[in-house]
């Protein structure tokens, strides 16, 4: 479960473990906004997706050199909505390119994120009790 609260005129994000990252309106602000947000839950899904792949295949490689870059946009009508993300991927130097053309077709299958935004999702509001 994620936590939103208000505090002295700052959107803080807690988990269980306490306080993780303070929120914002807009983006390139102090503290992740909405969209920032999505997009970091996309990539650091995408970036967990590919090491435990590579882990299961018993690859050895290098984790700094993995690097998962994610942009979204929204429709060109004006929706209020993201229609689009792109994510680039940086794999380390030493994978072989088929074993990279391999990765790339399976990670978008093996991450829950990207999985949920594929398939329309149902979201319920209400008022806690």
């Amino acid at each position: 479960m994620t936590i939103i609260r208000t505090e002295e005129g700052q959107e803080n994000i807690y988990n269980g473990a306490g306080l993780q990252v303070a929120g914002t309106r807009g983006p390139g602000l102090q503290g992740l906004s909405p969209r920032e947000l999505l997009e970091a839950s996309l990539g650091l899904c995408i970036s967990i997706s590919l090491q435990k792949v590579m882990d299961v295949d018993g690859v050895d490689y290098d984790k700094s050199e993995l690097v998962v870059e994610v942009s979204s946009a929204k429709p060109a009508d004006g929706g209020n909505y993201f229609d689009q993300f792109q994510v680039e991927l940086t794999l380390p130097k030493q994978l072989d390119p088929g074993y990279k053309q391999h990765l790339l077709s399976v990670v978008e299958k093996t991450c829950t994120i990207s999985n949920t935004l594929a398939h329309n999702a149902v979201v319920t509001t209400s008022e806690a009790k």
